[in-house]
């Protein structure tokens, strides 16, 4: 059992990475909690009978995530975009040196269950199937989904690159 996790920690452990650190913005945070999820999949490793264990993982990751903004008290997660998670996402893009600023803008004027999505898929990595499981959403309403949100932000950089 331990060779085949450490295995899993190896092959996911970047998406793992990205993904939280997309959400919280800091690097400090996203340690902590990496360390986290992966302690809360060690734990529970016995009980995956599934063989694509992705999905499960990154579940784990998107609830950790928000049992951590649940604890600070200060704010609830999924309320404003601006106080919440993505906050610092801003500091994040600079620190990483993104220079198309308008594609950043336009992830940030997403609604919170957008950016979510962009950020499994584009920033995780993870494929259609893995995410709609996760949010427990049809694969179909998902693309759909995924679509308009990819509309939605080619009218926003088509705004921007022109004034």
């Amino acid at each position: 059992m331990h060779e085949k996790f450490v295995d899993m920690y190896d092959h996911y452990f970047d998406d793992v990475y990205r993904f939280v650190l997309f959400k919280t913005g800091n690097r400090w945070d996203t340690d902590d909690l990496v360390s986290e999820i992966f302690r809360k999949s060690f734990e529970k490793f016995d009980t995956v009978t599934h063989p694509n264990v992705k999905p499960w993982l990154m579940t784990i990751a998107r609830n950790t995530v928000i049992d951590f903004y649940r604890k600070r008290k200060e704010f609830t997660y999924g309320q404003d975009p601006d106080v919440i998670g993505y906050s610092q996402t801003k500091v994040l893009f600079d620190e990483i040196e993104l220079r198309n600023d308008c594609l950043k803008q336009s992830i940030l004027t997403l609604a919170p269950d957008e950016r979510e999505i962009i950020n499994m898929k584009y920033i995780a990595g993870l494929k259609y199937k893995e995410i709609s499981t996760i949010l427990s959403k049809t694969e179909q309403w998902l693309k759909t989904k995924s679509h308009r949100i990819k509309q939605k932000m080619e009218t926003f950089i088509t705004i921007c690159m022109e004034g």
